[in-house]
């Protein structure tokens, strides 16, 4: 696996990078489906393959606060949560496949304001749906 610095990884809405991000990370998660019986010997047996019950991408970015694009979506009662144009770039560049792409879910905002030093973001984002890898 080729070493990357970090902060080649970008985080775009519709095409544009956040501004201010400082980390960026990104999880995917999959619940089996349990074929356990009574001729499992005691043991746990779950279905192979491309079979999940569950499978879903999140990232979260936090940063300096530059820009109030994430917070005017989170806060506006009148805009949507669902982000259709979302992409995450990984930073290793040498990678066939470096860049996921789709519609994804605003599941929190936070902003932290301490008295002596810069205004901070934290806001994280979970897939709706499937998405793209290339």
């Amino acid at each position: 696996m080729a070493k990357a610095a970090g902060r080649l990884a970008i985080v775009s809405k519709n095409a544009v990078a956040i501004a201010g991000v400082r980390v960026s990370n990104i999880k995917m998660d999959a619940s089996p489906i349990d074929v356990t019986d009574k001729d499992s010997s005691g043991l746990t047996q779950l279905l192979g393959g491309t079979s999940w019950s569950n499978r879903a991408l999140s990232f979260d970015v936090e940063g300096v606060y530059t820009d109030p694009t994430l917070r005017d979506i989170a806060m506006d009662p009148a805009l949507s949560l669902t982000l259709t144009d979302m992409t995450f770039k990984f930073a290793d560049a040498l990678a066939a496949k470096d860049t996921i792409g789709g519609t994804f879910f605003m599941t929190n905002y936070e902003e932290g304001n301490p008295y002596d030093d810069a205004v901070t973001f934290k806001c994280s984002f979970t897939s709706s749906g499937t998405w793209t890898y290339n």
